[in-house]
């Protein structure tokens, strides 16, 4: 159940790959992002912001801060990352864009469960809360596949897929995620970019819609 709740945490907050702002620049291309994210599941919820920067469409360096709602990790974790694009969708024809991630976070968790133990002096059980803290390391590794298939009007869309491994000092597991982001460009302004997604592990299903506005 530990391992769980860490993992999910992730989940909420630290696993952001659509933060990455390259995959909508051409190579040769530079430029800052900002970003906000919210997700939700069947047990908890997750806030995160995000700042970026893009050297020549390839390289992004990222600083993700993330926050649980009623979870397991104490307050908000800052979590940097960095994001490399071997292949751009413009580099040849019917071929999307790929990237691969490595961050890495550090902070404090905070876990209570319920024991039950028999009474001696009766012929009873008792029941106790336990509270656990420990201090987390973990190192996330990440791949995506993103294609611009079209536009409508002023908006064009871009499906992802993603996949990664999550690995503590508690464990390891495996993610997919797969979303749309749908962006435009503001005239002599920003790109604006909002991707609703999917993600799934260990049977939990997780709701993600981010903001990102690239300048």
């Amino acid at each position: 159940m530990k391992l769980f709740s860490i993992l999910l945490f992730f989940i909420l907050g630290l696993i952001q790959w659509s933060f990455s702002q390259s995959e909508f620049l051409l190579r040769g291309q530079s430029g800052f992002s900002g970003g906000l994210g919210l997700s939700t599941n069947r047990d908890a919820r997750g806030l995160s912001f995000l700042a970026g920067y893009s050297y020549r469409g390839i390289l992004d360096a990222e600083l993700t801060y993330a926050k649980e709602d009623g979870g397991m990790v104490q307050g908000g974790v800052i979590s940097p990352s960095l994001t490399y694009y071997f292949v751009k969708q413009e580099d040849a024809e019917n071929i999307p864009t790929l990237g691969v991630s490595v961050g890495y976070s550090h902070y404090i968790s905070k876990t209570k469960e319920t024991v039950i133990v028999p009474d001696s002096f009766i012929v009873s059980w008792r029941s106790y809360e336990r509270v656990t803290e420990s201090t987390i390391h973990a190192l996330k590794l990440g791949v995506t596949a993103q294609s611009r298939t079209g536009s409508w009007k002023v908006f064009f869309f871009q499906p992802m897929l993603g996949a990664g491994f999550l690995m503590t000092n508690a464990g390891w597991e495996f993610t997919l995620r797969g979303g749309i982001s749908i962006g435009t460009r503001v005239v002599h302004g920003p790109m604006l970019i909002l991707t609703p997604s999917i993600e799934r592990q260990s049977g939990l299903t997780t709701f993600i819609t981010t903001f990102t506005a690239v300048f």
